[in-house]
């Protein structure tokens, strides 16, 4: 996260597709390569440019996006010749967001953390090996953390990843983590028998703390949101500069942060 390995193929079906190549479909790929192109764009785009971004033939780029406007995912302007995203993503998203009842369930116990504190709060997941940020309401300092929702980091040096990973069983903890642990600072632990033990320190005390781990200047606490196997769904963290993250405050967050995920959870597993 912003101031916020090779891996080896698993016995799991996730990893397993993410990490080998050979079942690579590229037209497919190709096809969401341009879908994505077309929606990180902040202004619309000619086929030209959509072109020359892929760094694909104009012919092929112009077949993709005629049947991505078919299907409404990419809307195109007869006017301006461009393309922009398409309401058929929006409600693909309603209709196949994994997360949207954690999200909505978990808002109003967010923004209160936010109020009393005015730092920077997030809501990860684990997917694919790695946490990925689905929710950041960042605080309104001028020093603070920042980060874009959809951004992904590392499980091993972030406090939601290991706030998420200490609660999921131990069997999986090596699968879920890359066969190297990349240092991201001087901080970073690296050594899988010091994370071991920092994970079954998380899993007795609910919490994991973060001190420049992943970023130089940065500290980090989170907290898990369990299911009712108590297992963990997501977590949500407070993020903050070294500076201002004293032990006392660290110490408020901590118990904020256990006792609003518990909130969260009793209200989660309750509407199941």
């Amino acid at each position: 996260m912003q101031h916020e390995g090779t891996t080896r193929p698993v016995p799991t079906e996730g990893r397993h597709l993410a990490g080998d190549r050979r079942y690579l479909v590229k037209p497919l790929h190709k096809a969401l390569r341009v879908l994505r192109i077309v929606c990180e764009s902040t202004s619309q785009l000619t086929l030209r440019d959509v072109a020359e971004i892929a760094e694909l033939p104009k012919t092929t780029v112009y077949r993709y996006l005629h049947t991505l406007t078919v299907l409404e995912m990419v809307d195109y302007n007869p006017v301006t010749e461009t393309f922009s995203a398409g309401s058929g993503l929006w409600w693909l998203m309603q209709s196949a967001d994994p997360y949207s009842r954690i999200r909505h369930v978990s808002a109003a116990e967010r923004r209160k953390l936010r109020e009393t504190f005015n730092e920077t709060v997030n809501l990860g997941v684990l997917t694919g090996g790695e946490v990925i940020y689905l929710e950041i309401v960042e605080s309104d300092r001028s020093l603070r953390m920042q980060a874009a929702p959809g951004t992904r980091d590392q499980i091993h040096s972030t406090a939601l990843g290991k706030a998420l990973l200490a609660f999921r069983p131990r069997s999986q903890w090596d699968i879920l983590l890359p066969e190297r642990l990349v240092r991201k600072t001087h901080n970073t632990l690296v050594e899988r028998v010091d994370l071991h033990a920092e994970l079954e320190r998380v899993r007795q005390i609910g919490f994991a703390v973060e001190r420049g781990e992943n970023e130089d200047g940065a500290t980090c606490v989170a907290a898990p949101i369990l299911d009712a196997n108590n297992v963990s769904l997501a977590a949500i963290s407070i993020s903050a500069p070294d500076s201002r993250m004293s032990q006392q405050l660290v110490a408020k967050i901590s118990a904020s942060l256990v006792e609003a995920c518990s909130r969260i959870e009793q209200q989660y597993n309750r509407a199941l």
